[in-house]
């Protein structure tokens, strides 16, 4: 069959650099039009699958309306705690304002472990079976938080909880570099991301149909644990019977699509998936600069999400209801999702580099931590505008995924990196809310809010200036490919590789 290759956009030519040796690109033996087919097919079955997940996994925890801080990050599982919090979680189970924080913040314990185990398992396991069978672990857990009648045992079952949830987020930036290129890598994770966003919105409303529920057997808050440890398990039994190992397994695929779902992904020089482990790989990326700025951005992104537990006092400390207040808080999860997808088209439809429309990302919380602190107490309103713009960080945390599954390449040294991620995630999840001790204004945390975003711009900065000069060396060296390019060789290894900036 002939070649029928078309101009690639300017923008998705610079997002994913080509190669300018010939005898560097594979001969690619299938049409734009088939290829386009192919995405299609990957889209609604492994697209779809990562966003019913995300769904459930998605964390935007509210505080609870009676005072109580809940030191809680962004799932509906992890989400309905807050809600609970509404509904006297925290006075059934005779807990005080400390042990229901240490309560909350004990699931990012579970998960801070988690991650240094799932660099080795998520390496040597398929990744596929590995995130189906760790999704039921967390289905049965979310469903047990119902049963726990003090501190001590509903405090054991989310440090559990936040165990088993330590391999999905980090998984699915593995899978989506599996299945698609590098220009396609920003705008599907914002599709799997965005619906933190709708599990923000629907959960909310989710939750107050059920405290509205008067006269049922068990207590409000038990209920939703139920509905959500329910609902996780029917999304893992989907996602082990529909999601495919890998391209060259798809059972949606016909022998032909198959063929063409693995080699364009090897014209780009991305490896698929090995099931082996590699400590030069964890010793490369200890050394690697361009890794480390990619994981510092999880540390100070997630050091700037207290306030998105705070927000929900905030509002109703101006005289709405605990359960109006839910649904005054709805704008956060909309505007969440809007700016996910004005970042990400940007990045699709523009020229402007990823790193710089990360710096975009920053904009709506900087102008709102700014806002919360700035405006007087009588400005209702405006405040309540500033709690939405503030809690909106999902958009920077889809561009800086996407860039570690574009940037990254070899087996080991790519789950190191996601699991990185997510270890300085924990550790800012359970940190960063103890800044926030003094309200009503809570400055202090409001400034650290700040910092942490102007450190991601300043991240930002750096990884573009690094990633540019990078490529602009190996351009210059016009070094041949010699190992084919789906090989498990890392990104600093393979010199015929290009940073996506």
């Amino acid at each position: 069959m002939s070649i029928e290759k078309k101009a690639m956009p300017e923008s998705e030519a610079r997002n994913a650099p080509s190669i300018k040796n010939l005898d560097m690109e594979p001969h690619l033996d299938f049409t734009e039009e088939e290829e386009k087919k192919v995405v299609r097919k990957i889209d609604r079955v492994v697209l779809a699958m990562m966003c019913i997940v995300q769904f459930f996994q998605c964390e935007y925890l509210p505080k609870p309306i009676s005072g109580l801080p809940s030191l809680t990050g962004s799932d509906l599982d992890k989400q309905s705690i807050g809600y609970a919090a509404v509904f006297n979680l925290s006075s059934d189970l005779g807990m005080d304002s400390k042990q229901y924080s240490w309560a909350v913040s004990s699931f990012y314990c579970g998960q801070f472990i988690a991650e240094y185990i799932f660099i080795y398992l998520m390496s040597r396991l398929p990744i596929v079976r590995f995130v189906g069978l760790s999704l039921i672990v967390w289905g049965l857990l979310a469903g047990t938080l119902a049963a726990p009648n003090n501190f001590g045992g509903f405090t054991a079952v989310r440090t559990l909880l936040g165990f088993a949830e330590g391999a999905v987020t980090p998984a699915f930036v593995i899978i989506t570099s599996m299945w698609y290129k590098k220009s396609e890598h920003a705008i599907r994770t914002a599709g799997w991301c965005s619906f933190n966003g709708v599990a923000q919105i629907l959960g909310a409303l989710a939750m107050y149909g059920v405290g509205l529920a008067d006269d049922i057997a068990i207590a409000n808050w038990r209920l939703m644990f139920l509905l959500c440890g329910s609902g996780t398990l029917v999304a893992a039994a989907l996602f082990l019977w529909l999601m495919p190992v890998g391209p060259d397994t798809a059972w949606f695929l016909n022998d032909r699509e198959r063929h063409i779902a693995v080699q364009r992904l090897s014209a780009e020089r991305l490896s698929k998936e090995q099931t082996s482990f590699s400590w030069p790989q964890i010793w490369e990326f200890v050394k690697d600069h361009r890794a480390w700025l990619l994981v510092l951005a999880a540390f100070f992104n997630t050091l700037a999400s207290p306030v998105i537990k705070f927000a929900t006092l905030v509002i109703n400390g101006f005289g709405w209801s605990k359960l109006n207040t839910m649904l005054v808080s709805l704008p956060a999860g909309v505007i969440q999702i809007i700016w996910i997808w004005v970042v990400v088209l940007g990045i699709r439809y523009t020229k402007i580099p990823r790193s710089f429309w990360g710096i975009i990302a920053t904009i709506p919380p900087l102008v709102g931590n700014i806002g919360v602190a700035a405006l007087p107490s009588s400005s209702k309103w405006g405040v309540v505008v500033c709690t939405w713009l503030a809690t909106v960080l999902s958009p920077f945390m889809v561009v800086i995924l996407s860039l570690i599954a574009s940037n990254i390449k070899g087996n080991t040294k790519k789950s190191a990196a996601s699991n990185g991620y997510f270890i300085f995630y924990a550790a800012a999840a359970i940190a960063g809310p103890q800044l926030w001790t003094k309200g009503p204004r809570y400055t202090d945390g409001i400034i650290a809010d700040i910092v942490s975003i102007g450190c991601n711009i300043v991240i930002c900065v750096l990884f573009w200036l690094s990633g540019t000069l990078e490529n602009r060396k190996r351009d210059k060296l016009n070094i041949s490919a010699d190992q084919p390019g789906d090989a498990d060789v890392t990104d600093r290894q393979d010199m015929s590789f290009r940073y996506t900036v």
